[in-house]
């Protein structure tokens, strides 16, 4: 039976921690030393750690969108422990976890290949047992690897981490803000050419592997527009209006005059740029796959085929603009 315990707010090394906290936020009590400054968009704080629910462990990693946006989730790298003549590799793990947590929701099995033995060769890339548990919005999980692995931070064997899943109430604090500016500069558009692909566009949304229905941002608006909230910066929805004028696999390149900026929208997304925003133009050669043709600006990536006589005259059109565009060219591999 599960034991009924606060998951919205704990301690991480006798120091607070709740859901909503932003890195910036947790910067004040952890410490900013050793910061990840990598250009990924999204975010990873990794700082010396003791464990956690009665585990030792070897470090502590923060992990979220952006700064300033709320820590999606939290991981623990464990310290290998000593197992009984007859436990297996994960057995003292469990037993720590299951007085706490009780019975995990479910397990993942996965035997090291035939021939390969515990902590052997390379035998702790893999993850032999994966059990996990949900408290509501919160999911635990706990990852044992087929060997010790050599981190930064010391040796670990396992992997604990715990993750909030309610995308609606983390972006509380920023939608107000999103609906407004979305708003705003939906309020003046003027449409300066429409292209139409080959290939339909596909609304932007974050799949989530751990859920049942890891789509269901797809058919939820209201997790949706949470989601652009939160991970974007420059993504918004386009207008109903809009969107039921427009095909699938139409792109309207468009001006904003309220916010005194282009528009680059297909029938579900749209971003906004100007003269200081980088520009691609990808000719992607086949390989793997049968290659194709992108462009992005900003937060929007649009698709179609090889050599896509749409997206050639939407670069002639944004070059005669004034636009610089950045040509890139690599396999679909």
């Amino acid at each position: 039976m599960k034991k009924k315990m606060n998951w919205r707010e704990f301690e991480i090394d006798n120091k607070p921690f709740k859901w909503g906290q932003t890195f910036n936020d947790i910067f004040d009590s952890f410490g900013n030393d050793n910061l990840n400054k990598s250009t990924s968009p999204w975010k990873i704080h990794t700082v010396n750690s003791n464990g956690f629910l009665g585990l030792d462990g070897v470090s502590c990693e923060f992990y979220g969108p952006s700064f300033d946006k709320p820590i999606s989730s939290i991981s623990f790298e464990l310290k290998p422990l000593k197992t009984g003549l007859f436990q297996k590799p994960y057995s003292p793990y469990m037993k720590q976890l299951e007085a706490i947590l009780g019975k995990p929701d479910g397990i993942h099995k996965n035997p090291l290949p035939k021939g390969k033995k515990y902590n052997e060769g390379y035998s702790s890339g893999y993850v032999i047992y994966a059990p996990h548990w949900w408290f509501g919005d919160f999911r635990i999980g706990l990852s044992v690897y087929g060997g010790v692995r050599n981190e930064g931070f010391g040796e670990t064997a396992a992997l604990l981490y715990i993750g909030w899943f309610n995308e609606i109430e983390m972006a509380k604090p920023y939608i107000t803000g999103f609906y407004k500016k979305e708003t705003t500069i939906t309020k003046g558009l003027t449409l300066i050419e429409a292209f139409e692909l080959e290939y339909s566009q596909m609304k932007n949304f974050r799949r989530h592997y751990e859920l049942p229905d890891d789509s269901i941002a797809d058919k939820n608006d209201e997790i949706r527009t949470a989601q652009l909230a939160l991970y974007y910066t420059n993504l918004f929805r386009t207008t109903n209006d809009l969107s039921n004028q427009m095909k699938p696999n139409q792109i309207n390149l468009m001006y904003s005059d309220t916010a005194q900026k282009y528009i680059l929208a297909n029938k579900f997304d749209f971003t906004t740029f100007d003269n200081e925003s980088n520009i691609e133009f990808r000719k992607i050669l086949p390989a793997r796959g049968r290659g194709g043709t992108e462009i992005k600006i900003a937060d929007i990536t649009i698709r179609d085929k090889p050599h896509s006589v749409s997206l050639n005259n939407l670069k002639n059109k944004l070059e005669t603009l004034g636009f610089s565009l950045k040509s890139l060219e690599y396999y679909d591999d």
